[in-house]
């Protein structure tokens, strides 16, 4: 396989099935290797995800601002019922300077959670909208190495800019973000 330029991917998220999703994502498709990506240590069920996430961007920001190794910044949020585009603001809000548009910063925000996105990925039509619908069926599978499935399938159909059939709109805007690493990848 290729390998990724990247020294080093820091991934900072809410939860389990997030670290997951990141590690397989990058690991499968994009030739990144395992000891290239660092998770920051999230809360796991110790506190809320969300505000962990919000109260750490800044500083790893500053930090990737301040490395000039070519270090990619991950950052997974969920958008509950807000969003996407509110759920960036936000993000960028917590920032002394917006990301500039060069910057390695990847901002992935499923609304509700990854589980409506395992959903999708397993063929059902799916109803961002619908916050219980997908908990039951994708919550163990989204923390399990059961989603290794559904995240090689989309990890491959980014990579490969292949046009997904009608999903749902905050996995478009997962895949455009991810244009913004492409070359370091």
């Amino acid at each position: 396989g290729r390998m990724s330029k990247a020294s080093q991917i820091v991934i900072l998220c809410e939860d389990r099935a997030h670290e997951l999703f990141a590690k397989r994502f990058l690991t499968k498709e994009w030739g990144v290797k395992h000891r290239a990506i660092r998770v920051l240590p999230y809360p796991n069920g110790m506190g809320s995800g969300k505000k962990y996430v919000k109260d750490n961007l800044s500083r790893e920001v500053e930090a990737l601002r301040r490395r000039h190794a070519s270090t990619i910044l991950v950052v997974l949020q969920d958008a509950d019922e807000f969003s996407v585009d509110r759920i960036k603001s936000e993000l960028d809000a917590e920032l002394r300077s917006p990301r500039g548009d060069n910057e390695p910063i990847v901002y992935i925000i499923p609304r509700w959670h990854i589980q409506t996105w395992m959903a999708y990925l397993d063929g059902k039509n799916v109803d961002e909208t619908n916050k219980e619908s997908y908990q039951s069926a994708y919550g163990k599978i989204s923390e399990s190495k059961d989603a290794h499935v559904f995240i090689d399938k989309l990890a491959s159909d980014c990579r490969n800019n292949k046009q997904l059939e009608s999903p749902p709109e905050s996995l478009v805007a997962a895949c455009a973000e991810f244009d913004r690493i492409r070359r370091l990848l």
